[in-house]
């Protein structure tokens, strides 16, 4: 027997469920640390514009307070620190800055600005180089906003570089009285950070590499199984129907347990199968040889003068007997496939079931072997009437009386009963019961068993062919109990 050997593009289970477990958790890892990555970048800029704005909010009200003190102080100092607004600001030094100027000292990398309420720059102050604080002295297109009452927030290119600025409203008793703008130079994120990085870097490998691990342990844990199941099968498609399974008491999970269940559920019937396969060949082969070699020898006896007379004709009676029984295999044979493949299609009428059941205990009394069996029918059963095809119904009734009268009952009874709109034809026996193991496969094609009650002569299509014939009426056979000495079968009819 060949078996379907995998494809020559194919590869294992668990290095294509790992390989594609490892390519999705990078995949997700570098996602979440490029939005990782964004979310520092953002945060830090967020932070440095507060810690920027807070650092100017400190200078302004440094600036307030010296104000504040100046004007407390007699008036030729004021004239000695007095700034007229219409001289152009100029950049500041530490050396040369004079109060209040000196209060408000901003950290070294920062530039600051400080504009009158009508816009004029009044100080500019940093310690860079000068043209790079020319340059951060325009007055920023924002002031406006913030002579309103409003605090601004922005980066300033400048050359090479990148600026952050702030600008928040001078405010003294409530009233707008200027702006005070602080830069600083943008943080560089990746440099300030390398290290947080790189950690985030390792937590991502870290992650990867135990993920895949677990994965990978996981997944051979589940592909062991389906390994043994595998080489189970290809055990039976050589013929084995009695593969080595792995106990479902050591396999945890519920639906490998139900897949092993079902397996070795599927072997036994293929197993069975098998065997009854075996049976029907040999079943079949005896029961066709044994008719042919029979007729055939008594038309020689026939022929040649070896009996004549009386004899001669008991011969041929015989003959033809054996000739219908032989037709009757082919019969059933042929009925059953039909009625498998849905070929057959039933004549459904009104008709009388007592009629239909004296037609087949009749033709059971014609039988030589079988004419003194005592049949009772209950009387019950006169005035029922039922919609069936009268030819099937007559054969299923006639299959049962005939497996009951095979099993050496000498009395049959049929009971009727009615519940929900069912008729339930009882046909109870007295003769052998049906062994328990077989019970299972009566109803199985080309089953014969090993019982005493089977036929002697037959190819085990009778009660199968009986339950398919019932079915295609719309009826249901069953059996119902089974004991050493009495068997039960049920027809359940359906009536208006």
């Amino acid at each position: 027997m060949s078996t379907n050997l995998p494809s020559g593009n194919s590869i294992p289970l668990l290095r294509f469920w790992t390989r594609r477990y490892a390519g999705v958790l990078i995949a997700i890892l570098i996602f979440l640390g490029i939005i990782a990555g964004v979310w520092i970048k953002v945060n830090e800029n967020q932070q440095s514009f507060q810690l920027l704005q807070t650092r100017a909010e400190q200078l302004s009200v440094s600036y307030i307070r010296s104000t504040e003190v100046l004007q407390s102080q007699p008036s030729s100092s004021q004239d000695e620190l007095h700034i007229p607004p219409s001289t152009p600001a100029v950049p500041v030094t530490p050396a040369t800055l004079a109060t209040p100027a000196e209060i408000v000292r901003p950290v070294a990398q920062d530039f600051m600005q400080i504009f009158t309420e009508e816009g004029h720059n009044l100080i500019n102050f940093s310690s860079l180089d000068i043209s790079l604080s020319e340059t951060l002295a325009e007055t920023p297109t924002t002031i406006e906003s913030v002579l309103g009452g409003n605090s601004t927030k922005e980066k300033v290119k400048i050359k090479e570089s990148t600026w952050l600025r702030v600008g928040i409203p001078l405010s003294k008793e409530g009233e707008v009285i200027g702006a005070l703008y602080l830069s600083t130079p943008s943080p560089e994120i990746f440099l300030d950070n390398i290290e947080t990085y790189g950690f985030l870097v390792l937590i991502i490998l870290g992650i990867a590499f135990g993920g895949w691990l677990v994965i990978y342990h996981l997944s051979r844990k589940l592909i062991l199984p389906l390994h043994q199941l595998t080489e189970a099968a290809r055990q039976v498609s050589e013929g084995d129907y009695s593969p080595n399974l792995p106990s479902t008491t050591k396999v945890k999970e519920a639906e490998l347990q139900q897949l092993f269940s079902s397996f070795e559920v599927m072997t036994k019937r293929l197993q069975q199968l098998e065997q009854m396969r075996t049976d029907l060949l040999a079943g079949v082969s005896h029961e066709l040889r044994t008719p042919i070699t029979s007729i055939r020898g008594m038309l020689q006896a026939v022929q040649g003068g070896i009996v004549i007379g009386e004899t001669a004709d008991q011969f041929l009676v015989t003959t033809l007997e054996e000739a219908k029984r032989m037709q009757k295999m082919v019969e059933d044979l042929l009925d059953f496939a039909s009625l498998e493949s849905s070929a057959i299609h039933g004549e459904f009428v009104l008709l009388s079931l007592s009629e239909v059941v004296e037609e087949a205990i009749q033709q059971v009394h014609a039988i030589e072997n079988f004419k003194n069996i005592d049949i009772d029918v209950s009387p019950s059963i006169k005035p029922l009437k039922i919609v069936a095809d009268r030819g099937q119904l007559k054969q299923v009734l006639l299959n049962l009386l005939m497996n009951s009268a095979g099993a050496e009952a000498n009395k049959i009874t049929l009971n009727i009963t009615i519940e929900d709109k069912k008729l339930n034809l009882d046909i109870l026996d007295n003769g052998k019961g049906i062994a328990t193991p077989e019970i299972p496969y009566i109803f199985e094609r080309y089953y014969r068993g090993d019982s005493k009650r089977k036929k002697k002569q037959g190819l085990g299509l009778g009660l199968p062919l009986s339950r398919l014939l019932a079915e295609a009426n719309n009826c249901e056979l069953l059996l119902v109990s089974t004991t050493p000495h009495e068997t039960i079968f049920r027809l359940i009819i359906p009536i208006e």
